[in-house]
């Protein structure tokens, strides 16, 4: 429970823990790939495909992917905060801003709709 309210909480702090946590999960998905490759070394098509059907992998690729969406998410987030403002830009800038951001999170939910679509299609 305290996870979803570390999510949906408008501190920077907990924005700043989760995408540090999303980055050791890509980190970790990074890591573990790295390691496959270097012990399979003559890894061909069927190996890496069943490695890939295995719901265990499919988990842990769909987990990276929404890790890495939530990281650069905020990421931007904080960018488009920071960048365009009414001090830079003028009266207009909350409005291009909620339009930037908007316009982020459909791409990163096309994304995820993508990523899940591909997943699971193996």
């Amino acid at each position: 429970m305290s996870g979803l309210i570390l999510f949906f909480s408008r501190s920077g702090t907990s924005k700043w823990l989760l995408q540090r946590f999303a980055a050791m999960i890509v980190l970790s998905y990074i890591i573990f790939l790295a390691c496959i490759f270097i012990t399979h070394r003559e890894m061909d098509y069927s190996e890496w495909l069943n490695l890939n059907k295995s719901m265990s992998m499919r988990f842990f690729s769909f987990l990276t992917v929404l890790s890495l969406s939530v990281h650069a998410w905020i990421g931007m987030w904080c960018v488009l905060t920071d960048y365009i403002t009414v001090r830079l830009i003028g009266p207009k800038a909350d409005f291009i801003r909620s339009i930037c951001v908007k316009f982020l999170t459909l791409i990163i939910t096309l994304y995820m709709l993508w990523v899940l679509q591909v997943l699971w299609r193996l």
